[in-house]
């Protein structure tokens, strides 16, 4: 598996040569950004934090947010490559729903670069696993939510939160640590760590939607060690199990179908299992990825998708939209009171 991390890792500088991601084009000044989108700074802990936001024009009233948390590895630019899968969702969402788009960046975990484009989230997993970063990734990401809202007139009773792989770990921190703060969630491709004590059961819930595939290379389906020596993780399964119990979800009034098959020659189908709130909790949903990789489901967008990709993270299922499916249920959760 330490293998499949090194041509990961060249992959993604094919990636950013082919598609002029390069470190020296991501240096560019924010003013050639596309249309609406600006890039800043924030001082947190002594680090120079960095981050990417996209503000509508016109500005609506009271506009929702969306925390767009990044891959390992990647970094706030990744959304803007042309090769990028079915996540460049969130651009088209950000401007057509006038939405706020904020994406932070992560820390290189073994330069302690916060600017740069191989960055990693301080997730759940124990520091000593491989690619960890030790930085507080959780009072970044609250200091930043607070200066925007000093800037920005947003609704912050919809703020939402979601992210893949690295950063669906980070998404399920959030929510641990700070539930308070996000209206619902979405983390795509990510299981919880399997950790020597129990994780502690969050002050709130929130609303969470879960989609994890079945053929991911990366993140076992059934659990285990994440890469070589990467973190241990549970299965995608007792990963819902656990959010249902700190969700306060109802398991009894459980709706469970399988989506309709749109492109057969994908070998992947869709399964829904919704678990909605008992008294005081939230719904949680869960999509499981049925033949899916470690990919973005996409219906429009399959990225890059060859040979060499599939063996990599697996298939991309092509049979629902992800992010559609996370913004269709963030639009049907109640605000924050």
């Amino acid at each position: 598996m330490s293998k499949v991390y090194n041509m990961y890792s060249l992959l993604l500088i094919l990636c950013f040569i082919v598609t002029s991601c390069s470190l020296r084009s991501a240096n560019q000044p924010s003013g050639q950004l596309p249309d609406g989108w600006r890039e800043s700074s924030l001082e947190v802990d002594d680090l120079t934090r960095w981050y990417r936001i996209y503000i509508p024009d016109p500005l609506p009233d009271n506009p929702a947010l969306v925390l767009y948390l990044h891959g390992g590895t990647l970094s706030m630019r990744s959304l803007f490559s042309p090769l990028l899968d079915g996540t460049k969702t969130w651009l088209e969402i950000a401007e057509n729903e006038g939405v706020i788009l904020l994406v932070p960046n992560g820390v290189n975990p073994e330069t302690g670069d916060t600017f740069g484009n191989d960055q990693n989230w301080n997730d759940l997993r124990p520091d000593q696993a491989a690619g960890q970063s030790t930085v507080d990734d959780v009072s970044f990401i609250l200091a930043l939510l607070d200066e925007i809202a000093t800037e920005l007139p947003i609704n912050n009773n919809r703020v939402y939160v979601t992210g893949a792989s690295n950063g669906g770990f980070m998404t399920y921190r959030l929510l641990i640590e700070a539930p308070d703060r996000f209206a619902a969630s979405a983390a795509f491709i990510a299981n919880l760590p399997d950790l020597d004590g129990e994780l502690p059961l969050p002050k709130e819930p929130t609303p969470l939607m879960i989609a994890n595939g079945t053929d991911d290379p990366l993140i076992p389906w059934d659990g285990g060690m994440v890469g070589k020596d990467r973190g241990m993780v549970i299965s995608a399964e007792e990963t819902v199990v656990w959010w249902i119990t700190a969700n306060r979800a109802d398991p009894s009034q459980l709706i469970s179908r399988l989506l309709p098959e749109i492109n057969p020659d994908d070998h992947c189908q869709v399964r829904m299992d919704y678990y909605p709130a008992a008294e005081g909790g939230a719904d949680v949903l869960f999509y499981a990825i049925l033949g899916g990789g470690h990919t973005m489901p996409s219906v429009d967008h399959i990225g890059l998708d060859n040979r060499i990709t599939r063996r990599l993270f697996g298939p991309v299922c092509r049979e629902v939209e992800g992010v559609r499916l996370a913004w269709d249920f963030f639009n049907d959760q109640p605000e924050l009171e």
